[in-house]
């Protein structure tokens, strides 16, 4: 099958999402706090395993088809699905008989040996769904009263009113023009998606918790969005404040496109601050009109006073364990400082080394699935890419930033 197997097991790391906290609401109570973190980054990575090859090798891979016991987490029009069978291709296998499989629509399931009931192959080739086989997939998979809206480029399941789902698509429809446009023009020309892309847009946002706990229990009454790297999906609401609203759709689907692009892979090393310093380097809203998206790179106003409260206590290691492991900015406690000094990074690094962020960015996205680099590691491929040590870049990121209004 062209999978390259270990001795240790394809552990579950379905329930990775990449989100965008509700700042005002996260730093209300530790326990908030702590599901914003947890829903953000917590999951367990695929190590020792690698990946079966470059991105994009639709066409080529054998398919599989997998009958498995499914878990309570799985839902089918509301109720939990007690079996599954998924055709697709093999990501990532273990000896013991696990594997990390993803069906036609894009979707990658994690599934341990006792968990599989049948399993065959063949040689026919992996082909993604089209478009209207997903809406297809869409309706039967959640409860009436939910509606299709599609664009040229999304599927919107949703059932908010048609004025603000008319919004949205546009929204989409923008973020995926300039998206592509602003790599074109770094001489980085991306893949289209595989995958048809699909958005979750609820009414409200006690329809939003309700959903989202399936996927992200507790934590998601500190959400107001989230992309799902395990369903491939974004999910968010009507949020009445349309300014927040605006940036959690950009920030989400940021990541959504990043992952389908090439520029990121799904469950490889993919440093957060990164994930979240281009998602955040994308959102900011146009200050001059609030409920427009300004683009991509303006200066972005809260991130900047997170930063800037940050930094007059910023420690000399700072840089170092942001780039290195993920920790700060999985800790509740540390977490809402990390993302200003993430954006604050990223629109440095792009201000001012936007070749060696390029070449940075290129190598990350290089990256085998289920491979996890040490801090050593991940120190190295940075300051590599910078042709600089880690000093001499901080010294000059504190003094630019401290210019940027």
């Amino acid at each position: 099958m062209g999978t390259v197997a270990s001795e240790r097991s394809v552990v579950d790391a379905t329930q990775r999402t990449v989100c965008r906290p509700d700042a005002e609401v996260s730093v209300v109570s530790n326990r908030l706090r702590r599901t914003v973190a947890w829903c953000c980054f917590a999951f367990t990575l695929v190590t020792g395993l690698l990946g079966r090859g470059p991105l994009g090798t639709a066409g080529i891979d054998a398919v599989e088809v997998v009958t498995f016991k499914s878990g309570p987490k799985d839902l089918n029009n509301g109720a939990p699905q007690a079996t599954r069978t998924v055709n697709g291709r093999i990501l990532l296998s273990g000896q013991d008989g696990s594997m990390m499989l993803q069906s036609d629509d894009g979707r990658i399931w994690t599934i341990q040996p006792e968990q599989i009931i049948k399993r065959e192959s063949n040689d026919k080739p992996f082909t993604p769904i089209s478009c209207n086989e997903m809406v297809k997939r869409m309706t039967q998979e959640f409860p009436r009263g939910i509606q299709v809206y599609r664009t040229k480029h999304y599927i919107i399941i949703h059932n908010s009113n048609r004025q603000h789902i008319n919004q949205v698509g546009r929204l989409f429809e923008q973020l995926y023009k300039a998206f592509y446009t602003y790599w074109d023009n770094q001489d980085w020309p991306l893949e289209e998606p595989e995958f048809p892309l699909v958005a979750l847009v609820f009414a409200d946002r006690n329809q939003f918790v309700k959903f989202g706990s399936a996927e992200a229990g507790d934590a998601v009454d500190s959400l107001i969005g989230y992309y799902n790297l395990a369903t491939n999906r974004m999910t968010t609401y009507n949020v009445p404040d349309w300014e927040r609203n605006l940036s959690t759709i950009i920030h989400e689907a940021t990541h959504q496109l990043a992952y389908n692009s090439g520029l990121q892979r799904r469950f490889a090393d993919n440093p957060t601050w990164v994930s979240e310093g281009l998602a955040m380097y994308f959102e900011a809203p146009d200050m001059r009109n609030m409920s427009r998206w300004s683009g991509i790179g303006e200066v972005n106003q809260k991130n900047l006073k997170r930063w800037r409260e940050y930094s007059a206590r910023r420690p000399s290691d700072s840089l170092s364990s942001l780039i290195g492991d993920d920790t700060r900015i999985m800790s509740a406690e540390t977490a809402l400082d990390a993302y200003g000094e993430a954006w604050a990074l990223t629109y440095f690094l792009i201000r001012t080394h936007k070749e060696e962020y390029l070449k940075y960015l290129r190598s990350i996205s290089e990256s085998r699935i289920g491979t996890q680099l040490t801090p050593h590691q991940r120190l190295k491929m940075f300051s590599g890419a910078l042709g600089k040590s880690l000093l001499e870049i901080d010294r000059e990121f504190r003094l630019y930033m401290h210019k940027v209004r």
